[in-house]
């Protein structure tokens, strides 16, 4: 009985300390501000185009660290592939002031929180790639040093 015992606490400890990575099977049906514009970003409007959304905070360190990998995507991949910066910010004078203090060039939008929630996003920055049926096909969580890498070959791979 000890042991029974035992081994149902063992076992219910470590499925409350391991959960699963979220999956988000499909491109969210999303609308979002374009910050310093007036324009707004429509997911639907992608529709056969790979995507690759960014989520990050104006206020992230290794958000910002992460910026020159997804520029370089975007200069390499951008006519084939959407990719953009979605800020949890709700303020878009926040994320005006980091796209300019760090050169950010990607179409970037904000007031991303409920996006942010609606993937489980857990941390920044957080990046998923969709396909052109708009399946997730790849998830990175925070910064990596060879994270333009990873995204060269994720990206070359939705284009083919």
């Amino acid at each position: 009985m000890k042991k029974i015992c035992s081994f149902l606490l063992t076992a219910v400890c470590l499925t409350a300390c391991f959960r699963p990575l979220p999956t988000i099977p499909t491109l969210p049906d999303m609308q979002l501000p374009v910050a310093g514009t007036e324009a707004v970003w429509k997911a639907a409007d992608y529709t056969g185009k790979p995507v690759m959304l960014v989520f990050m905070g104006s206020w992230c360190p290794y958000c910002k660290m992460t910026m020159p990998a997804v520029m370089q995507a975007a200069k390499e991949f951008g006519g084939q592939v959407e990719i953009v910066g979605v800020f949890v910010d709700e303020d878009p004078n926040a994320v005006k002031a980091v796209i300019k203090e760090h050169n950010f060039t990607v179409k970037s939008l904000y007031n991303g929180g409920e996006v942010i929630q609606m993937m489980e996003v857990q941390g920044f920055p957080h990046t998923v790639l969709f396909d052109k049926k708009h399946r997730a096909v790849k998830r990175w969580e925070g910064f990596s040093p060879t994270r333009l890498d990873d995204y060269r070959e994720a990206l070359a791979n939705v284009t083919r």
